[in-house]
């Protein structure tokens, strides 16, 4: 890559604040002055205002309208004409600005980009990350052949991706996991992390969608209400108006409360800053109803100084499986029977009867997220990407 043009295109619609776009914001906000020189850095998209505030000045921001793609079959015959013009016009931009390379790490700017490739011929470089698997297989293998970096956020996933495309093109997969940036978060004293008096507030964050499992939340909250329990459960996070399955989903959230008169139980709105959410919770959550590529929460939660239980999903699981050995514990505490509100309950409840076992685990759970996955080596291994090193 070298005296080759560095000037990179970030695809990202920023429509919310999901994991994908808090990933680009935590690497764009971490350049030097020089590495900003090196890549130049350009997002396309960045929709909603509150993205766009928290990218502040760390990239040229440009407008871009990404075309919807789910719905029934009509919808989606009207969606591939617009996406056809969606990657015409991106491959006029990216010539317009001199872009040597373009990232896209959502399903939607990822299938763009392809079509850019495909059909328009694009010749600036292609880098993708995957964050979920909600990209059709047959869809993935035809990509990887006009990718020229795959990126992948664990070794877990990289095993899947495998699974799907060609052997011919492992040769293109890199790992760069998600990094915390620990010197963002508050001080927390060794003394502080390894006394907690006891569990009373309960937490799980991020967009209310099924996949997130916060019925089984709600579940849970029922079943310690009917038992005269004082636990306090929070869901933070709001639907997405452009996807009507999430929206359905926070209507039935609310109904569930409303039918089983839940008074432990508050709604939060998505936040700009998780950290300032987790800060205020005893026990953090993390109840993916499917596999995940990593795994955020859970790395936030720890960095936190927070006990962590999750449901025994890929992504989740390995983080904490790791934890666990880190501490030289049983990982057996932390993993709840998937989709299954009876284990959370009986999980929950083993810790609130055992406050010592807590500290076991979160007098370590900083350093372990420090040595593990800090931001600093996912910002080294990407720009690494980026620079052809």
């Amino acid at each position: 890559m070298k005296n080759q043009n560095l000037k990179t295109l970030f695809l990202d619609q920023g429509e919310t604040l999901g994991g994908a776009e808090r990933f680009l914001i935590d690497f764009l906000t971490s350049l030097t002055p020089v590495e900003k020189r090196q890549i130049r850095p350009v997002v396309l998209g960045a929709k909603i205002p509150e993205y766009r505030q928290m990218l502040g000045d760390s990239a040229k921001i440009l407008d871009f309208e990404y075309p919807q793609v789910r719905g029934g079959v009509f919808k989606k015959l009207l969606a591939s004409g617009r996406l056809l013009q969606a990657a015409k016009k991106l491959k006029k931009i990216i010539e317009q600005e001199d872009i040597g390379q373009v990232f896209a790490n959502t399903p939607r700017t990822i299938f763009i980009l392809w079509i850019a490739k495909f059909f328009f011929h694009l010749k600036a470089r292609a880098i993708i990350m995957i964050h979920d698997f909600t990209i059709p297989q047959f869809l993935l293998r035809k990509i990887s052949a006009k990718t020229d970096i795959i990126i992948v956020n664990s070794v877990p996933t990289r095993t899947i991706v495998r699974q799907i495309i060609p052997e011919e093109y492992f040769s293109k997969m890199r790992i760069v996991e998600n990094g915390v940036n620990i010197s963002a978060l508050p001080r927390l004293s060794t003394e502080a992390l390894a006394k907690v008096e006891k569990i009373e507030k309960i937490l799980l964050i991020g967009r209310l969608d099924p996949r997130k499992g916060q019925i089984y939340l709600l579940k849970a909250a029922k079943i310690f209400q009917d038992k005269g329990s004082d636990l306090q459960f929070f869901i933070v996070g709001s639907s997405f108006p452009q996807d009507p399955r999430t929206t359905e989903y926070e209507q039935e959230l609310h109904e569930f409360v409303k039918t089983h008169d839940l008074k432990n139980v508050y709604f939060l709105p998505e936040v700009e800053n998780p950290f300032e959410a987790i800060a205020g919770a005893d026990l953090v959550l993390a109840l993916s109803t499917e596999p995940e590529t990593f795994g955020r929460i859970v790395t936030e939660g720890l960095a936190m100084g927070k006990l962590v239980l999750a449901f025994d999903q890929m992504g989740p699981r390995d983080i904490l499986k790791n934890f666990a050995r880190f501490c030289n514990l049983s990982v057996q505490p932390l993993l709840v029977q998937k989709n299954s509100a009876k284990d959370l309950v009986k999980k929950i409840q083993f810790f609130v009867e055992n406050p010592e076992m807590v500290s076991e685990f979160t007098k370590n759970s900083r350093v372990f997220v420090e040595k593990n996955y800090p931001l600093s080596e996912t910002k080294k291994r990407l720009m690494n990407i980026l620079v052809g090193v």
